[in-house]
């Protein structure tokens, strides 16, 4: 039976650390402390950004299923933009309004497909955004260049400040 709880134990320590101690290039998303707030969504306020005109069925579909998932208190809103490249905005829950988040080319443009295409991290409890930008490497066709974008959100300007780029060179995955 301790033999049982013990492992219990392990396991769930384990899975708790790689679930909320997510380390991406050296940072880690809980040095940059969010509060998430539980609260009702606000209606959606679409004439709050350009965007928001700009691609409503969008925003009206995710952010109706959508959850905190960003800043504790923001709903992440992303769309293809068509090769390879992702844009978006997120949302506040307390009053609907609409904020640009930091993707264009030049930081999410994927030329090369890596890692399922995963090159957007973020987290419900942090103000840390982080993205990459891909493309194959020059030299070596099996090998894929990788520039990280690292973003702090200031809930109080509303702004992201960009912290550091970092460029790597890793192994294509398919």
């Amino acid at each position: 039976m301790k033999k049982i709880k013990i492992s219990t134990i392990i396991f769930f320590s384990f899975f708790t650390h790689c679930t909320f101690s997510q380390t991406i290039e050296v940072y880690k998303f809980e040095r940059f402390p969010a509060k998430v707030l539980n609260v009702k969504k606000a209606e959606l306020n679409y004439s709050s950004h350009k965007l928001g005109k700009e691609y409503r069925t969008e925003f009206a579909k995710q952010y109706k299923i959508g959850k905190v998932d960003f800043g504790g208190h923001f709903i992440i809103i992303s769309w293809g933009a068509g090769s390879g490249l992702t844009l978006g905005a997120m949302v506040d829950v307390n009053d609907g309004k609409i904020y640009e988040i930091p993707l264009n080319e030049e930081n999410s443009y994927r030329g090369t497909y890596h890692d399922n295409n995963n090159n957007i991290f973020y987290k419900q409890s942090s103000n840390l955004f982080i993205c990459y930008s891909s493309k194959t490497n020059e030299i070596y066709e099996n090998n894929v260049d990788l520039k990280y974008y690292f973003y702090q959100f200031d809930d109080i300007t509303k702004k992201f400040s960009l912290l550091k780029t970092k460029d790597k060179t890793v192994k294509r995955i398919d």
